[in-house]
């Protein structure tokens, strides 16, 4: 006769791990309906409410039935910004008359970012994402090629933006939603040109690698086609970072210089970069009103979103923008959520190479971490030109490699060093250094 199961103390037992399958869809029709967008297509015109609903039933599914949860400091890092972002309200003596800008921080932030962190439990399912990514950035750049070949500048779902700020007028294209700036959906395509190659180097079939370089030449023209210099500056940086990986410290100056004659043809290509251009003086005029701003409210600043109630213009700086909006506290919080998916990422490169077990993706895990660190260099060098501190995708990214450090700090045999709190206390002492550097930088920048 075969014994009965045997019961387990409540008190002791460990909890059933579930991968939520059907919160994981709901996640990949989010992404979808927030990349691509097809619901604001004119075409379809849909006025319903679609991806707060796909939001709150992903979240409510996550809440449910995803199985152990995932928190780490990140997650900590993003509530605290909330309640500095409430500060930054009191202290303008709004107090909670006008909190939109502040509820949208959790709901195209925090929520976001812990779904991605929580349902990405393997592998397979951030490539997945990852493939959505690409799958958008494809539309982006179909759509930019309409609105190029249109008379009138018209896609399917946008026109494209005249701009008269140098001898010949300029025409710069663009997406909807999220992407509806020329600058925005620049930087997202610079920031999937190393989750293009990912895939590039993770595949051994010629015909594949054939399909991923012309993927790659695809998206290299939406960039063009945004005429936008800050992802230019930010496809640059991305370049000197390949090479870094792939020649070394030496060999990547040597060839920078020898590639300086090409860089100068492409900088010719885009809009003129210089002082006396009239884009050029608004952006240190905004600069400048940023600095004003933040002695003005050095602690909390005046607010998220507050910029444009103080100057005519955005502060084209992501990092001016989150000085001047949310002071010294907000600065040193999302520079330091910005460091730690550095150091995530870093340390997955840093592990021990070790013999692992048949089945185990440790390898293709460090190879991703490579080139999302790749990614989050081309937002780092995007984001010094415009002002996108808050933007969805840069917390989607930044989920995505907090979860691979997650998924690779389960494979004990790789020895990867946790996160300790010295580490993080080094890291806001960093983000504190980095605020007195910016605020020299951009004043020796106002000078010249």
């Amino acid at each position: 006769m075969s014994a009965g199961p045997k019961r387990v103390n409540g008190f002791k037992q460990e909890p059933i791990a579930s991968p939520a399958s059907f919160g994981f869809f709901l996640l990949c029709v989010y992404t979808s309906l927030v990349l691509i967008r097809p619901h604001e297509w004119p075409v379809f015109d849909i006025q319903f409410q679609v991806l707060r609903v796909i939001l709150v039933l992903t979240f409510f599914t996550y809440v449910f039935t995803l199985k152990p949860k995932v928190w780490n400091i990140q997650c900590t890092l993003l509530i605290l910004l909330f309640f500095s972002m409430l500060l930054s309200e009191i202290r303008a003596y709004r107090y909670f008359s006008d909190l939109g800008a502040v509820i949208d921080w959790i709901n195209s932030n925090i929520i976001p970012y812990i779904l991605f962190l929580g349902f990405l439990s393997t592998l397979r399912r951030q490539k997945t994402i990852l493939l959505i990514s690409i799958l958008s950035c494809v539309v982006f750049t179909l759509h930019s090629y309409v609105q190029v070949t249109s008379l009138l500048g018209e896609g399917w779902a946008e026109t494209v933006i005249t701009r008269y700020d140098g001898p010949e007028p300029i025409k710069q294209a663009r997406y909807i939603g999220i992407f509806n700036d020329p600058n925005d959906m620049g930087m997202f395509l610079v920031m999937n040109i190393p989750i293009a190659l990912y895939f590039f180097v993770s595949t051994d079939r010629f015909m594949k690698k054939i399909f991923w370089v012309g993927i790659l030449i695809w998206m290299l023209l939406g960039i063009y086609w945004t005429g936008s210099r800050g992802s230019l500056v930010g496809l640059l940086a991305v370049m000197a970072a390949i090479f870094y990986f792939k020649f070394g410290k030496v060999k990547s100056i040597i060839l920078g210089m020898v590639s300086l004659p090409i860089i100068a043809i492409a900088l010719t290509s885009f809009r003129s970069i210089g002082k006396d251009d009239q884009s050029s003086l608004d952006r240190l005029t905004a600069w400048y009103e940023g600095i004003q701003m933040f002695k003005h409210r050095p602690l909390f600043g005046f607010g998220k979103e507050r910029f444009l109630e103080y100057h005519s213009k955005v502060a084209h700086n992501s990092y001016v923008t989150v000085m001047a909006e949310l002071g010294v506290f907000g600065y040193v919080l999302w520079t330091s959520f910005l460091l730690i998916t550095f150091v995530y990422l870093i340390k997955i490169l840093n592990t021990k190479k070790v013999a692992q077990p048949n089945g185990s993706n440790y390898a293709e895990e460090v190879i991703l971490a490579k080139y999302l660190l790749i990614s989050m260099v081309g937002y780092c060098s995007t984001a010094f030109f415009i002002s996108r501190s808050y933007i969805m995708f840069f917390y989607m990214f930044a989920a995505m490699a907090a979860a691979s450090f997650v998924r690779v700090e389960k494979n004990k045999s790789a020895n990867l060093k946790p996160l300790v709190s010295s580490e993080v206390f080094k890291l806001f002492i960093f983000s504190v250094v980095s605020l007195i550097c910016l605020y020299i930088l951009i004043t020796i920048l106002l000078s010249l």
